[in-house]
């Protein structure tokens, strides 16, 4: 694969606000997930407190029709949580966009609200990161000696699609580039910002810290917990077009356009 050449950040922390070491930020995107985002975040909670390291836990709700203040206000319950509403529904892409320049630790985790991910697997992600062997960590679904997670077998086979695509456009071997579960290092997206704002963000979101920062990525095992249409999921099959669309766009586009 080409060299990239790390650039300049535009922004950044002043010295007087410089991330506490091994600091964390938990981003969750959050979108009609009332059935399931209160025991998200409480086992986000309870994982954090257990590593007793500095962490903010910011909520994103993307204009969910079943948010109420209620809701709001058992989740502010259940430890240090930062919530943030926006009206209407923008997308996770659109999320992540506005929660990139707030960020103020030294990594970040963002997991999707939906249980599918576990919050178990939080120190598994920022390990190789800690222990400066990685700057760019994904939680992976698939590989590592295991048989496939339980999921429609379209969604499987889709993947592979993406994942086999970025390999022949990058040079890079991932098995699940479409995880709900990353981390990365803060310092690498501070002053990136997000065109796309659904799922297809994921493509240009990996191709443009490449091609800035030139990361150290590593993917690491974690569980999944499927779950169906019927239960809430959301991503539809449309949205593999737009993905691969994404992919081809941000591999060739070198300036950054809004």
């Amino acid at each position: 694969m080409t060299t990239l050449v790390a650039e300049p950040l535009r922004e950044s922390v002043e010295a007087t606000e410089a991330p506490a070491r091994h600091s964390c930020t938990i981003v969750v995107p959050v979108y009609n997930e009332a059935d399931t985002i209160e025991s998200v975040v409480a086992e986000i909670v309870d994982e954090m407190n257990r590593l007793e390291a500095p962490y903010r836990l910011l909520i994103l709700n993307d204009g969910s029709t079943d948010w109420s203040p209620e809701l709001e206000s058992r989740l502010a319950a259940l430890g240090p949580v930062e919530l943030r509403s926006f009206q209407p529904n923008q997308g996770k892409g659109a999320m992540l966009d506005r929660a990139f320049p707030t960020l103020e630790t030294e990594f970040t985790v963002v997991i999707d609200a939906d249980a599918e991910y576990r919050a178990a697997d939080i120190p598994g992600l920022l390990a190789p990161m800690i222990e400066g062997r990685a700057d760019w960590v994904l939680g992976s679904r698939y590989g590592f000696g295991r048989r496939r997670p339980t999921q429609y077998l379209a969604t499987y086979l889709v993947n592979r699609l993406v994942n086999l695509y970025f390999r022949l456009l990058s040079g890079i071997r991932l098995q699940d580039l479409l995880t709900g579960l990353y981390g990365f290092r803060s310092e690498l997206v501070r002053d990136l910002r997000l065109r796309e704002k659904r799922f297809s963000y994921t493509a240009e979101l990996i191709w443009k810290v490449l091609r800035s920062r030139a990361p150290r990525l590593q993917e690491v095992p974690i569980a999944y917990r499927f779950r169906s249409y019927a239960e809430g999921k959301k991503i539809r099959w449309w949205e593999t077009g737009t993905i691969l669309l994404a992919i081809l766009r941000y591999r060739f586009t070198r300036k950054e356009r809004r």
